[in-house]
């Protein structure tokens, strides 16, 4: 055994043979790693026989300079207490959920008038909870669809006024404040959301189309419409959800693969959603899947009635005590995965096998495959909209959720190297407080684009970044050491460096063209007379394009308050 590690023996040999939790502190007090034991001598003589084989044990004996441990009455308040102190004090070699992980809730508000709020924390809004959605984005689009099909108010707190807001015209509120609907009325529609967000919308339709043969009948068809549209999203939101008939209602399944960590949401007997949890410690392994499943949960998320996993817990019965005197929650936990979600897994989470790609990058480069990639390209129209974007690969797969692109604020002329140099300066100055900055950047151009990206580095003082470049056509790699790698003689490294370029260049052309496609339709209408600044705001508000604009009818137009002389206008315009 290393002798450099001999000072643990002294405070193993002291041990206590009873359970408890344990804790590594560096010279300075600060904690490296936290766990728990029912004999805390025998799991700590454990660690120390692991030394040899094992990096990770070998990283906390390093960083460490004495162990303490914290006796408790039994394995759970052990099981207990080893969580509040990792939440407390986040180890760095203790695996857990990066900040910010938990997903966001829609709450269908517990008032009079109830309207669709965010949250992010279990029970901080009265109301009833949907989600998690997954991915965080999904939330806010989803709020806005409810309001528009549900048209449940957007002011809050709720007002009394004589004349509505701009929201009522814009069909996202159906105006109780200004008396515009029953509260009858508006409860059905707060109970249809309820059900379209649950998941359970089969007896709610049947009430839906008695609804439009009600509203026929009595000749109010703008109100007939409105289910309509209620009725062709619900259907359509069916449509779109993968599995059917899941076995059980509700669910969250974490799956487990290799060093990487999958949520997949049911509810109401369907997958509704999918993502992948961001862990912490890169030496995530097999045996920390509680520490996962606990961190998650400690997030104030809502607990589910069934928690399902690929793996077998070793924790599990002290995890099913910790929901149910922690979080008032008795939960069924299934360590085995349902046919159909299986199949889901294998359509839908596809990591790659870099084992081939690992042996070759290393070969060629000298130094081993990096864990995370990430690579620029530039974008502009003859020296307009100029944009930049950063794409991440990261262990086998681009990883969209850590996507970002950059606006050129500095250059409004043709100059690549100029808006590289910005786009680079500004993104390489975030890898200072990242906690996984990226090992490789990747830049889509030759020799000009590399020496851009090695200037920045150097007056960063990012002297551990490497930096390569990728040029086009000839698909070479510029390294910063001046290599130079031709690709078409390598297939493995050609599939992985065009990939994530390409994947660069799509993303900045997309946003090269949305900017595009706004200020093009922002500078044709300022060409029509009658729309000025505040209706061409609503205009691309509510259609995003020329084309939506021509395609809706003057009654729609009227809604948002253009005028049908007006609006006439504009047809007439866009059709040349």
């Amino acid at each position: 055994m290393n002798k450099n590690f001999d000072w643990a023996l002294e405070f193993i040999n002291k041990a206590p043979e009873e359970p408890g939790v344990y804790l590594f502190k560096d010279s300075k007090k600060q904690y490296v790693y936290i766990g728990k034991a029912v004999n805390i001598k025998n799991r700590l003589k454990n660690h120390y026989q692991q030394l040899k084989v094992d990096p990770k044990e070998r990283k906390i004996f390093k960083e460490s300079s004495s162990i303490e441990w914290i006796i408790t009455k039994s394995d759970y308040e052990a099981f207990v207490l080893e969580n509040e102190l990792i939440k407390q004090y986040k180890p760095k070699c203790n695996v857990r959920l990066k900040s910010g992980s938990s997903y966001p809730m829609l709450v269908i508000t517990d008032e009079e008038y109830p309207t669709v709020k965010i949250s992010r924390k279990f029970g901080e809004i009265k109301g009833e909870y949907f989600g998690p959605f997954l991915p965080a984005r999904t939330a806010r689009a989803m709020k806005e669809l409810i309001h528009k099909l549900f048209k449940l108010r957007t002011c809050d707190p709720l007002p009394k006024r004589s004349l509505v807001c701009f929201d009522y015209h814009l069909g996202l509120c159906s105006g109780p404040c200004a008396d515009k609907i029953s509260m009858k009325e508006y409860k059905e529609d707060a109970k249809v959301a309820k059900a379209f967000l649950s998941g359970n919308v089969k007896n709610v339709i049947y009430e839906l189309y008695d609804k439009i043969n009600d509203y026929t009948n009595k000749l109010m068809f703008e109100k007939a419409a409105v289910i309509r549209d209620q009725i062709k999203a619900i259907e359509m939101t069916i449509k779109k959800q993968e599995v059917i008939g899941v076995g059980v209602e509700e669910a969250d399944i974490f799956y487990f693969l290799r060093n990487r960590v999958y949520l997949i949401i049911v509810r109401g007997n369907r997958i509704v959603g999918k993502d992948e949890l961001k862990v912490q410690n890169e030496e995530f392994e097999e045996g920390n899947e509680i520490a996962i499943i606990t961190d998650y949960y400690s997030k104030d998320t809502y607990i589910p009635k069934t928690i399902i996993t690929n793996k077998d817990l070793e924790d599990l019965e002290n995890l099913k005590q910790w929901l149910l005197k922690g979080k008032n929650k008795e939960v069924e936990i299934l360590t085995s995965l349902p046919e159909q979600v299986e199949g889901f897994i294998k359509r839908n989470i596809n990591i790659e096998n870099i084992e081939n790609l690992k042996s070759e990058f290393e070969k060629v480069f000298g130094f081993g495959l990096p864990n995370r990639v990430e690579c620029f390209d530039i974008s502009h129209l003859d020296g307009k909209f100029t944009v930049g974007s950063c794409v991440v690969w990261e262990n086998g797969s681009m990883n969209k959720r850590e996507y970002r692109r950059f606006r050129v604020r500095t250059v409004n002329y043709i100059d690549d190297f100029a808006s590289l140099r910005e786009v680079l300066t500004r993104r390489f100055r975030r890898y200072k407080e990242m906690d996984n900055p990226p090992e490789l950047v990747l830049i889509d151009g030759g020799k000009g684009q590399l020496s851009q990206g090695l200037a920045v580095r150097q007056e960063l003082g990012l002297e551990n970044l490497r930096v390569f470049s990728i040029a086009k056509k000839e698909e070479i790699i510029y390294t910063d050491d001046g290599k130079e790698v031709r690709l078409f003689e390598n297939q493995e490294l050609l599939k992985f460096f065009t990939k994530i370029r390409d994947e660069a260049h799509r993303f900045a052309i997309t946003y090269n063209r949305k900017l595009r496609e706004k200020e093009g339709l922002k500078s044709v209408l300022d060409n029509i007379e009658g729309i000025g600044e505040k209706r061409k705001e609503i205009l691309y508000r509510t259609y995003k394009t020329l084309d939506n604009i021509l395609k809706a009818s003057d009654e729609e137009l009227k809604k948002l308050g253009i005028p049908t002389s007006v609006s006439q206008k504009i047809k007439e315009y866009l059709k040349f």
